[in-house]
């Protein structure tokens, strides 16, 4: 019987070492940093947690998604900001006047260019809400874009108590969002994310709301649109993922996937059609940057292009955690690129 114990106890404790180096392996605890950007960056000040930018094309100009998180965890009280910014001007940015009432944290964004009518800016917003239950409440906030302005114009709430992270716009009333975690308890995000379970998935939202079309996913971050397709990023699933809509937007068939072998973050197009990831290549290390800004976490970007059955990857840029720590995202434009962080109080303008 002892034997039999101890034989049981030795099997738990490999497979415990066992699952505990695939995390640290996963986290890209053991990766070696080297450096590299062949371009220069300018840090551009007046903004802080820069989580996610997307450039217009047509104008140049680019929408900063900003919010004070480590402020907003302490106190429970920072407002964010829609920032309005020039690449390659190096002046410092904007804040958009909007008329939206309720507590405005904005996380991921996106745009819609519309031919015939006023441009569309989709935030997703995380209000302050003693109802919560300790999960953030999230919802996607639509504006009217105007000349420096923004107009609310309306709400758009989940059909459940998931949490949001990125949107993508699919028309002036219609977007895919990730749904990042399923659980909704501190402790359950939290085993989410160190587990990798794969409680995440997608929400599909219009005028009739917001509803959850697919899940089963790992820690889904970024999303983009090209009009036919529908691409996610994975942060713990490391996976870049390739879906197609069905018989209705709901209805998403997945065509493609390639595991990248880092923590991706938000997803943005270039003028070639190949997208650009911010990334994290060591994901403990962004943990411990959340808790402390003087604890520094890598940043990466990274460059997909579309191939046959996946992506071509090309490392554009990679640190070891100055002078921007946790990259979210990149956003290249005309020559430049932007690179924001979940923290820090600036963002790099980078001349490729």
């Amino acid at each position: 019987m002892k034997k039999k114990i101890l034989i049981g106890s030795g099997v738990l404790v490999v497979a415990v070492v066992g699952f505990v180096l695939n995390t640290l392996m996963a986290a890209g605890t053991f990766r070696k940093i080297n450096p590299h950007y062949h371009g220069k960056c300018d840090a551009v000040t007046g903004v802080v947690g820069v989580e996610d930018i997307t450039i217009d094309p047509d104008s140049g100009f680019a929408y900063l998604s900003s919010h004070d998180r480590r402020t907003w965890a302490k106190t429970g009280e920072a407002e964010g900001d829609i920032f309005l910014y020039r690449p390659g001007s190096l002046a410092t940015p904007l804040a958009m006047p909007h008329d939206y009432e309720g507590s405005f944290h904005p996380h991921g964004i996106s745009l819609w260019l519309d031919a015939t009518g006023p441009d569309r800016l989709m935030v997703v917003n995380h209000p302050n809400s003693a109802d919560a239950g300790g999960m953030p409440l999230s919802q996607v906030e639509i504006f009217e874009v105007g000349p420096a302005r923004l107009t609310h114009i309306r709400t758009v709430k989940t059909d459940g108590p998931y949490s949001l992270n990125d949107v993508v716009a699919t028309g002036p009333e219609t977007f895919y969002a990730s749904i990042d975690k399923g659980s909704e308890t501190k402790l359950g995000r939290s085993l989410e994310s160190y587990l990798r379970l794969s409680r995440g998935g997608i929400a599909y939202g219009d005028e009739h709301g917001m509803r959850r079309v697919e899940g089963g996913l790992v820690y889904p971050n970024g999303i983009q649109w090209d009009g036919v397709h529908l691409y996610v990023a994975e942060t713990t699933g490391r996976r870049l993922l390739k879906f197609k809509p069905s018989e209705t937007p709901m209805e998403l068939t997945l065509v493609a996937e390639d595991n990248l072998n880092t923590a991706l973050d938000n997803l943005e197009w270039d003028a070639d059609g190949n997208l650009w990831i911010g990334a994290h290549p060591q994901t403990l290390k962004f943990v411990e940057h959340a808790k402390d800004a003087a604890n520094r976490s890598p940043s990466q970007v990274l460059k997909a292009t579309l191939a046959d059955g996946g992506f071509d990857l090309q490392e554009v840029y990679l640190n070891d955690g100055d002078p921007i720590s946790g990259s979210s995202v990149a956003a290249p434009y005309a020559g430049r690129m932007l690179i924001g962080s979940v923290f820090d109080p600036f963002i790099l303008d980078c001349k490729l």
